[in-house]
């Protein structure tokens, strides 16, 4: 598949999953900040600003909890670039994000809990990391990760995704500019678990302003059984990365060094 039709497949995915009924049967969240203690389903009714500089617009602090956004905006844009505030935060397993923007945070999403999800988001602007997946059998799909970085910190990486957690699925997914300030590293999407997969994805256009350099998708150490399969990554100096694992059906332009380590599979391709 070209990397238009994979583009134009995606966008039509994510529009097609985004475009649903409401959430009405739910507890709605009407300030920040906002704690929550039980489990249950949640939601937004209109959008939600703040200009937080540290500790987390929504924290989770049950398992089993849902929050659909409902097409809204969860957005610390106010605090600028120098804020250590977090979108939503979770350490609790079964933990589902989904339907709306989170915008302008030092972290976007943060969830470290097992079998969490985030689906159908908008992470726009956010600072260091925009989805952060820190458990097991987390999933991200049918997201759109855009303008990650810029952070005031001097010398500081950015992470369009970061996955440290074993068995973590990101699929359907856009992740588009990624900067990194100084000597800092700028990622698109990292999966660091034993056994993830990342595939169906398009990744591209980072950029360093310092020193730095750049990886569209990276798979580190504690990758073993990891599988990388029918991306597109476009304009890193290094376009796919793994210390462990298998890349497939992959398409790299722009990248000043295609491949690198990893096990190759069939059908990659550097245009």
């Amino acid at each position: 598949m070209s990397i238009k039709r994979l583009l134009f497949a995606l966008l039509m995915s994510i529009l097609a999953t985004s475009i649903q009924a409401e959430t009405i049967n739910c507890t709605p969240i009407t300030a920040l900040p906002a704690t929550i203690t039980a489990q249950g389903i949640y939601c937004l009714t209109h959008k939600l600003g703040t200009n937080m500089t540290s500790g987390a617009a929504i924290t989770i602090n049950a398992n089993n909890v849902t929050i659909d956004l409902n097409g809204w905006k969860v957005d610390d844009g106010a605090a600028g670039n120098g804020t250590g505030a977090y979108g939503i935060s979770s350490s609790y397993d079964n933990v589902t994000i989904k339907n709306g923007i989170v915008r302008g945070f030092y972290v976007g999403i943060y969830l470290a809990g097992s079998g969490d999800v985030v689906q159908d988001v908008l992470a726009d602007t956010n600072y260091y990391v925009s989805l952060w997946f820190n458990g097991p059998g987390a999933l991200a799909e049918h997201n759109q990760v855009v303008n990650s970085g810029n952070s005031s910190s001097s010398g500081s990486s950015t992470w369009g995704i970061y996955a440290g957690g074993d068995g973590t699925t990101i699929s359907n997914t856009i992740v588009s500019g990624v900067t990194a300030e100084g000597g800092g590293t700028a990622y698109g999407i990292v999966n660091n678990g034993v056994g993830g997969t990342v595939r169906n994805n398009v990744v591209s256009n980072a950029a360093l302003p310092g020193s730095g350099t750049s990886y569209g998708i990276s798979a580190g150490a504690g990758s073993a059984g990891s599988i990388v399969t029918n991306n597109s990554v476009n304009i890193f100096v290094t376009g796919i990365a793994l210390i462990n694992g298998i890349y497939s059906f992959n398409t790299v332009n722009g990248c000043t060094t295609a491949f690198s380590g990893g096990t190759a599979g069939a059908a990659n391709s550097n245009d």
